[in-house]
C-alpha cells in the first residue's frame, strides 16, 4: 500500500520546519516538525517493532529535534 499522501504531508511539514529553523523562529519550527511526526512517511499500518532500524532512526531523530527546539524555546 502506498502512503503518498502521508509522505507528502510529512515532507511538507518538515520543509516548513526547516524554513522556520533557518529564520530562528523556534516556536513555529517546533510546531511544524511536531506536525510532521503526526504523518508517518513510511507505512502507518506497520507496527513500531516491525519497522527497519533506519526508519526508527529517522523518526527518533525528528522527535529529538522537536525536544531540542522545545528546550530552546523554553530557555529562549
Amino acid at each position: 500500500m502506498k502512503n503518498t499522501f502521508g509522505r507528502g504531508l510529512h515532507l511538507l511539514f518538515v520543509c516548513i520546519g526547516v524554513f522556520f529553523t533557518v529564520r530562528n523562529d523556534w516556536g513555529q519550527a517546533l510546531i511544524y516538525f511536531g506536525l510532521g511526526l503526526a504523518f508517518d512517511p513510511f507505512a502507518p499500518t506497520q507496527t513500531w517493532n516491525d519497522k527497519p532500524l533506519w526508519q526508527k532512526t529517522v523518526l527518533l531523530s525528528e522527535l529529538s529535534l522537536v525536544f531540542v527546539l522545545g528546550v530552546l524555546l523554553f530557555l529562549g
